[in-house]
């Protein structure tokens, strides 16, 4: 059982009202630089435990802690895109920078928890236009923590479930059709809950077992999709392509572990080997960090005590302003 966080004060607003409001939480505002975090799948505002904790380190370190709502929390996913959060990443940026109050002045850091670090190397890929100044977004750094394998989960967890091949197959053959947006069936799901005295599981079930588009699902769940940036089985090249393009726009700090979302114990060393050859080779190495710490059962980041020592030395070591300080951990 996950116990509680701990409460976090702070300043509830809008950084969009078009073309849907979405809002965002910020620790500390009046700090210059900032740390935007990104939860992984099913998440959303304050679901990752060690927040707390990761706030009051940033607080040390005059940066504030931005949580922000986008389309694809909870169950939103199932018919969402990297490249649909990246853009609503950009938004948030760009409010940060150019509003009245506590502006961001300093440094901007991209913080990806699970799938959200899909989403921090997703947003770095490609230049980013704040349109209030006419200039690039910059971005100082951007750290992953848990990146996982949702294909690699896949095939361990339902490989061997023919409903499940079968689903696969079908969103990739209405990818091959020129219909990614065609929505899977999800009609055995019960739209209605059941009830006793009056309480239940509410919606869950739209979060736990969201719609899918064929897109979406393939992309996650098949090998080589948009989704697949952190598979043991994909080779140099694959990865030199994926993290070369970010690698030019800030440095990446990744923090692999072991538990039951990753199905090979020997996940991180491979990880390490095929992201740091390539990369040290192109001569963007200097720019990545990769450690995989030996985390058991809290992979994910659910064990505030074990994780905060960890993010403390990244905080400071985001905190310095030279690519250089990105050597490896001892």
């Amino acid at each position: 059982m996950v116990t509680e966080p701990s409460p976090l004060q702070g300043t509830l607003r809008l950084f969009q009202t078009e073309p849907i409001p979405l809002p965002y939480f910020e620790t500390n505002a009046q700090h210059p630089n900032k740390l935007i975090f990104i939860p992984g799948l099913t998440d959303t505002i304050g679901v990752v435990p060690y927040l707390p904790s990761l706030a009051s380190v940033l607080n040390n370190l005059e940066y504030s802690l931005v949580q922000f709502v986008k389309c694809s929390d909870l169950g939103g996913f199932g018919v969402s895109t990297l490249e649909g959060d990246a853009q609503e990443i950009a938004q948030l940026a760009e409010h940060l920078l150019t509003r009245s109050d506590f502006p961001c002045t300093g440094k901007l850091v991209l913080m990806g928890h699970s799938t959200g670090c899909q989403d921090v190397v997703t947003f770095l890929s490609k230049e980013r236009l704040n349109l209030r100044t006419g200039r690039q977004i910059l971005i100082h750094g951007g750290i992953c923590q848990a990146p996982v394998s949702d294909s690699e989960y896949f095939d361990a967890r339902d490989g061997n479930q023919i409903s499940a091949r079968e689903l696969l197959k079908h969103s990739q053959d209405c990818m091959s059709k020129g219909l990614p947006g065609a929505l899977l069936d999800r009609s055995h799901i019960s739209p209605v809950r059941t009830s006793v005295n009056g309480r239940g599981e509410g919606n869950s079930a739209v979060v736990l077992k969201p719609p899918f588009t064929a897109y979406r699902f393939a992309s996650l769940n098949g090998h080589h999709g948009d989704d697949d940036l952190f598979s043991s089985y994909l080779d140099c090249e694959s990865i030199c392509r994926t993290l070369q393009p970010a690698l030019k726009r800030a440095p990446l700090l990744m923090l692999f572990g072991m538990n039951e979302y990753v199905y090979k114990t020997d996940m991180a060393v491979n990880m390490h080997h095929l992201m740091w050859t390539p990369c040290k080779s192109r001569s963007i190495g200097k720019h990545l960090y990769i450690t995989f710490p030996c985390l058991p059962r809290c992979y994910l980041g659910r064990t505030t005590k074990l994780m905060m020592p960890l993010l403390r030395k990244i905080c400071l070591m985001l905190c310095r302003p030279s690519y250089a300080v990105f050597h490896r951990l001892k």
